[in-house]
């Protein structure tokens, strides 16, 4: 039962009664099959019980003649990156809430720009368009000319002509840097891939922590930058291990770092060359992806909750359709730290 009967009931209040799914819920509703006739009585019963209406927003998608959107994803991305699920998931969660059907398409960068397949993509004439990961100058471009509803979720348009759901990257690169210095650390690098614009504003998040701690920002001192190196995500442990032989991280006393995959390979560079974490060198990761927790130790991080970012997307994408005319939203999805136990004390 719904705890206080004047909220407007949801397709998640009756999954959660019914026991079921809300992708369950909402091909009951559609009247769709592939769900038991069991199944459909207890939905049905408890949508009248409850008072549901149905959708606000995919009514107003249903007259406006929508009914599918293209989910365009860069495949470097999807492939190589556990954070991509959970984002995928609550688009994918969202979207059958509101009977709204997606066609997933993968596309690849060329010339570090998500341009090859997009144009193809773009040319079938979609009745929306949801495009993850992606925040380039001409994929935005190519997205805005094509003129049809679309947001970017893990992305950012500068020049404000799509909304946006994105986390709050800048406040995660100052949590972090917080984070550390209070536990007394003075001497801090940032290891990251500066190669998209997310990764630009935790990076811009951690100088400024640094700057108003009275600590002077110095490239060669606080960046480790893999791009700058010629080298991936997956080549975190030689980039450590290049910075320990170079002298870099003589008297760093810790790291944060852009992504729990590049927090990882940190920590296995430097437990190779017989360094201990934390006891010399905290590290903080980034996402929170669910190997983090099972790291020795286990990763201290910055969570990002993926699968409401996915969500939030939708429902952004939902009401620009309902709304042409309606301004354009950025929102920054909240972060927080989860302690656990990469991090030790100085002093």
């Amino acid at each position: 039962m719904m705890e206080d009967e004047n909220l407007t009931p949801t397709l998640r209040d009756i999954a959660d009664a019914a026991g079921v799914s809300i992708a369950s819920v909402s091909k009951v509703l559609n009247s769709r099959g592939g769900v038991s006739d069991e199944s459909r009585r207890r939905i049905l019963g408890l949508a009248e019980q409850f008072g549901y209406q149905g959708n606000r927003s995919a009514r107003s998608l249903q007259r406006a003649g929508v009914d599918a959107a293209l989910l365009v994803i860069p495949t470097e991305y999807y492939s190589s990156s556990p954070f991509y699920e959970g984002v995928v998931h609550g688009i994918s969660e969202e979207a059958s809430a509101s009977s709204l059907k997606l066609d997933v398409r993968l596309i690849s960068h060329v010339d570090g720009q998500s341009v090859m397949g997009l144009d193809e993509v773009l040319g079938t004439h979609p009745d929306a368009v949801v495009a993850v990961g992606m925040d380039d100058a001409a994929v935005i471009e190519k997205i805005v000319a094509s003129d049809v509803p679309a947001v970017l979720i893990n992305g950012m348009d500068r020049t404000m002509q799509l909304d946006c759901a994105m986390p709050d990257n800048w406040s995660a690169g100052w949590l972090a840097a917080r984070r550390l210095l209070a536990a007394g650390h003075t001497r801090i690098m940032h290891v990251a891939m500066l190669h998209r614009l997310s990764m630009r504003r935790r990076f811009d998040g951690f100088r400024v922590a640094l700057e108003e701690a009275g600590i002077g920002f110095d490239r060669e001192a606080h960046l480790i930058d893999l791009v700058d190196m010629g080298l991936g995500i997956s080549q975190t442990q030689r980039a450590i291990k290049m910075a320990l032989q170079s002298g870099r991280l003589d008297g760093v006393s810790a790291l944060f770092c852009g992504t729990d995959v590049i927090a990882l390979g940190a920590m296995q560079g430097l437990q190779s060359e017989g360094f201990h974490v934390p006891k010399q060198m905290s590290i903080i990761g980034m996402d929170d992806i669910a190997i983090a927790a099972h790291s020795r130790p286990p990763l201290t991080t910055i969570r990002i909750d993926r699968v409401e970012l996915g969500r939030l997307g939708i429902r952004l994408l939902m009401r620009r359709v309902a709304n042409p005319g309606a301004s354009v939203s950025r929102i920054n999805l909240g972060v927080r730290l989860i302690e656990r136990g990469t991090i030790t004390n100085r002093g």
